[in-house]
C-alpha cells in the first residue's frame, strides 16, 4: 500500500506540568515517578549534573541542559520549540504546524506529520540539547489519529549522545517508537543502541485519544543505569544494571520520524 501522512500531535514538558513534553531531573529516591503536579519541582541537590564518564559535573566547555523545562505550544512563531525555532526541523515529505484541535490541555498542540511516499525517512522533529541530568523524567502526550501499518522505524522519542558538542558525531542510545502487534494494534518497543537490542513492552497505544509516554533514563557508563518507560503512569518496561549513557553530552529528540508506514483505515 502506499504511504500515507501520518502526523502525531504532541505536548511537552520537563518537570511537571500537563502539556505535552516534559523533562525533568529525578525526584524520587525510589525511582517511582513524581505526581504529575510535582514535576516543577527542582532537581535534587546533591545530584551531580552527568555520570556519562564519571566526572562530576558539567565537562569543561559543555553546558548543562536547562531543567526543568516544559512547553505547551503557546508561544510565538520563533519561540522554544514553535515554527521558525532551529531547535526544530522538517524534511521532505514532513510539516510541523500548531493547531488548535485537537489538544491535550490549553489552546494549542503540534502537529509533526510525516508523508513516507515522499521521503523515506520523513522527520519533523524538535530537541533539547545539552549534558543531560543524571536521572531524570523525559515525557510527551500523544496523538495519532488514525491506525498505520509500520513496515520500517516509526520513531517518537529518540535519545543520542557525543562526547563534545555537536551533533554531527553523536551516536544512537535510546529510541521509542511504535510498532504493529499481531493484531496490527499499535504497541511502544524500545531500542537500545549500546545493547543492540529491540525491547518489547506491554504499552498498546490508543488510536484517536491522548496517551502519555514517559521515561525514566538514569545515565551511566558502568553498567548502573536504569531505563523506565511508562504509559499512562503505568511501568510498560524496566531495566536496570545496564549501560544506558557512554557519552558526555546529549540530545533528545520528540516529534515523527518514520521509514515507512501505510494507510490502515
Amino acid at each position: 500500500m502506499r504511504p500515507a501522512g501520518w502526523l502525531a500531535l504532541l505536548t511537552v514538558c520537563v518537570q511537571g506540568c500537563d502539556p505535552l513534553v516534559l523533562v525533568g531531573r529525578d525526584q524520587a529516591a525510589d525511582g517511582a515517578p513524581p505526581p504529575e503536579d510535582a514535576l516543577r519541582a527542582s532537581a535534587v541537590p546533591d545530584a551531580p549534573a552527568h555520570d556519562g564518564a564519571g566526572d562530576e559535573g558539567a565537562p569543561s566547555g559543555l553546558v548543562p541542559l536547562a531543567v526543568p523545562w516544559s512547553t505547551g505550544f503557546e508561544g510565538a512563531a520563533g519561540g522554544p520549540w514553535m515554527p521558525g525555532d532551529p531547535s526544530c526541523y522538517v524534511t521532505a515529505g514532513a510539516s510541523f504546524n500548531i493547531v488548535t484541535s485537537p489538544v491535550h490541555s490549553g489552546q494549542h498542540a503540534a502537529a509533526f506529520t510525516v508523508d513516507t511516499a515522499v521521503a523515506s525517512p520523513s522527520q519533523t522533529r524538535c530537541l533539547k540539547e545539552g549534558v543531560l541530568p543524571t536521572a531524570a523524567y523525559y515525557g510527551a502526550w500523544y496523538y495519532v489519529p488514525a491506525t498505520a501499518t509500520n513496515i520500517s522505524n516509526w520513531n517518537l522519542l529518540h535519545f543520542q549522545g557525543a562526547n563534545v558538542a555537536d551533533g554531527t558525531v553523536a551516536h544512537g542510545l535510546w529510541d521509542v517508537t511504535l510498532a504493529n502487534a499481531s493484531d496490527g494494534t499499535l504497541h511502544a518497543v524500545v531500542y537500545d543502541f549500546l545493547g543492540k537490542s529491540l525491547v518489547q513492552t506491554s504499552a498498546s497505544v490508543p488510536v484517536g485519544a491522548w496517551f502519555h509516554l514517559e521515561v525514566y533514563l538514569r545515565r551511566a557508563a558502568d553498567g548502573t543505569g536504569e531505563f523506565t518507560l511508562r504509559r499512562d503512569g503505568q511501568v510498560a518496561l524496566d531495566l536496570t544494571g545496564l549501560t544506558t549513557d557512554d557519552s558526555l553530552w546529549g540530545q533528545w529528540f520528540v516529534g515523527n520520524y518514520a521509514m515507512a508506514i501505510s494507510s490502515g483505515t
